[in-house]
């Protein structure tokens, strides 16, 4: 008799070098700080009521982050086999819970590991690369370049139908003068390195923000010289790119005009997606990845598409998503004994209940509490106890002020009177500061 069978996708993690720099500062550039909730999803698949099935864990691209290099880095845009070596390495070295939970779930009975690569990932195309991650992991670890199917399933990172981060598998590696085959990363490769990551350094938010063009409009009034700077390093940047030759990059100025149409109006992949779907009749599912916005569409019954979003914590500007938002997203596909495939976007909450999205609560049009709570600490898969933030108490002294004022009010009437308002006042407040507070307490 046949065995049920998932496959899980995920995509776009984007681990760096670890949370802290050798010198013990804070690493402004790392993506990553998930790797319990990581090893907690694998755990949940090799448990339960899918211990007995067959389940196949397919890394869609970006999950390691090569590009994790500045511009002071004299290698940062020459990513030889050597370079995307040490830079695994690191990664590895400052991630070992992840690819320790990456190593049990392969050892187990019958689970799997697919990796495919993305833009950010692209070092992977060395075989040397490769090698040293199935040291890691498991000698059963598969990698693919381009697209993965299996089942009707079709997985792809989705890259390649975006100019910025197109790459050419044809023509992968530069070797003409070099001591080393370099490899030719896209448009979007190096805009990363060379202007994204500086700017991470003043303002570490600014790789999360979406949409940017919103970002630099809110910053042209409130960040002005740091807009004004910025505007102008952008329009260098693009001089540079097109008209400083550089053997790496060869980029024209149709492939210019191509990058800024689509700044200008995002691609969210559902029509390739479609003619994905629609090019195999044998094709049931596609899922990308690339956009770091989740979705999910039907086109037709047994035509799905899931986009998996991202791992990384993202600010939204625009209506329909606005404000801070983590989303531990993946696509679940089952297949029963039978051959029937059923697919959905699922968001991993963990065992630890650690919120995605703060909590909030609205005082009477005062501003709203806040708590999101940290970890503080973890044993062996029970919940976590979490507690507010420091600075999230710090943000609403002013709300605990007013319920003191109202308290205070209480005692002071009029006439030696108690008033029936301030009563019921006082009363609210008191009580919505403390609900919040209870409600931020996970046991």
């Amino acid at each position: 008799m046949a065995r049920a069978k998932y496959k899980i996708v995920l995509s776009d993690l984007h681990l760096g070098f670890g949370p802290f720099n050798p010198d013990g500062s804070r690493n402004l550039l790392e993506e990553f700080h998930y790797d319990n909730q990581f090893a907690e999803l694998l755990d949940y698949y090799c448990s339960g009521t899918t211990a007995k099935a067959e389940v196949e864990l397919i890394l869609n691209g970006d999950i390691i982050n090569h590009l994790h290099a500045t511009s002071e880095d004299p290698m940062a845009d020459t990513l030889t086999e050597t370079v995307a070596l040490e830079r695994t390495q690191s990664i590895i070295d400052g991630h070992p819970k992840f690819f320790d939970a990456l190593s049990k779930f392969a050892n187990s009975p019958h689970r799997s590991i697919v990796y495919l690569m993305g833009n950010h990932d692209i070092g992977i195309a060395w075989a040397k690369v490769q090698q040293l991650l199935k040291n890691r992991v498991h000698p059963g670890l598969r990698f693919f370049l381009d697209c993965y199917e299996s089942d009707g399933v079709y997985v792809e990172h989705g890259n390649r139908f975006l100019a910025d981060n197109r790459v050419d598998l044809d023509n992968l590696f530069w070797t003409k003068g070099q001591q080393e085959p370099v490899l030719k990363m896209p448009w979007g490769c190096f805009f990363v390195i060379h202007f994204i990551n500086p700017l991470k350094k003043e303002r570490p938010y600014i790789g999360k923000v979406y949409p940017f063009k919103y970002y630099l409009r809110w910053a042209i009034i409130h960040d002005t010289f740091f807009a004004i700077k910025t505007i102008a390093h952008l329009a260098l940047y693009f001089l540079k790119i097109n008209f400083v030759r550089d053997p790496k990059r060869s980029f024209s100025l149709l492939d210019t005009w191509k990058i800024l149409r689509e700044f200008s109006f995002p691609i969210m992949l559902d029509k390739e997606a479609k003619k994905v779907l629609d090019s195999k009749p044998s094709l049931r599912f596609v899922s990308f990845g690339h956009t770091h916005h989740p979705r999910y569409r039907q086109f037709a019954p047994g035509k799905e598409y899931i986009n998996t979003g991202s791992w990384s914590e993202l600010i939204g500007l625009d209506v329909g998503s606005f404000g801070h938002q983590l989303r531990l997203a993946f696509a679940e596909v089952f297949i029963d004994e039978d051959g029937t495939l059923r697919s959905s976007l699922k968001k991993w909450k963990s065992f630890s209940r650690l919120l995605s999205r703060p909590k909030r609560l609205v005082l009477f049009g005062l501003k709203s509490l806040t708590f999101l709570p940290r970890p503080i600490r973890h044993k062996q898969g029970f919940p976590l106890l979490c507690l507010p933030h420091r600075g999230d108490f710090l943000n609403n002294f002013s709300i605990l002020l007013s319920t003191i004022f109202l308290l205070a009010g209480l005692f002071r009437g009029y006439g030696n009177q108690i008033l029936v308002h301030q009563v019921a006042f006082s009363s609210i407040f008191i009580c919505s500061f403390f609900l919040s507070a209870l409600k931020s307490f996970h046991f």
